[in-house]
């Protein structure tokens, strides 16, 4: 097994540091990681070009996560056989590469997203797709499987590029599914009186109330 991961950061460069540490830190089998990031202040994209542990590539303005994992994925070397999205406010927990092969274990299994079902349901998750935070076959990639581009502002209300790729595995004949025991610690806040969120949960329509629903 070896994967290419693709970590995308937007800002936030405390919990950038933190997600490519513990990944370094977790990772267990052989890979690749670049870091694509979606036009980030210049003291992220400083950061970044000063480290030489992973390929850097920065794009000039917010792309958003569907077009930056796409390039990032572009750049996986020919052996790689797995294709990893990593998002930049999470940090990664010991096992989780044994977790996600064992996952992959089935040959009709396309996609192993990293969040645990019961993760996903605390946090009012539909189950109709795995989340950002995901593996996927390589050769459904070279197959054509691609993330949606669009920004968040061009989807419909509540939907992302993650609501589209789950389907499209299904399209081509596998399954999806998510890991059983924990792989990744979520670091966002989700608190609206930080800009980021405001401006998240705006451009994805879903504006929480305020008593948080």
């Amino acid at each position: 097994m070896k994967i290419h991961t693709c970590l995308i950061s937007y800002n936030r460069l405390q919990l950038t540091k933190q997600a490519i540490q513990s990944y370094l830190e977790t990772v267990s089998v052989p890979h690749t990681l670049v870091v694509v990031d979606n036009g980030s202040e210049p003291k992220t994209q400083e950061w970044l070009l000063n480290e030489y542990d992973f390929g850097v590539c920065l794009l000039s303005k917010n792309r958003y996560p569907g077009f930056a994992c796409n390039r990032g994925w572009e750049r996986a070397p020919a052996d790689a056989d797995f294709l990893h999205r990593a998002d930049n406010d999470f940090r990664f927990l010991p096992g989780w590469c044994e977790e996600v092969a064992m996952r992959f274990r089935r040959p009709n299994v396309g996609q192993v997203g990293l969040r645990t079902d019961e993760e996903e349901d605390a946090k009012g998750n539909g189950r109709w797709n795995v989340g950002g935070n995901c593996v996927i076959r390589r050769s459904l990639w070279d197959k054509g499987l691609r993330y949606d581009e669009r920004p968040w502002y061009r989807l419909p209300p509540g939907y992302s590029e993650d609501s589209f790729l789950s389907p499209a595995v299904e399209e081509m004949g596998y399954r999806w599914i998510r890991v059983k025991n924990p792989c990744i610690v979520d670091l966002s806040s989700g608190d609206l009186a930080d800009p980021y969120y405001q401006k998240t949960y705006g451009d994805r329509h879903i504006l929480p109330t305020p008593d948080g629903s």
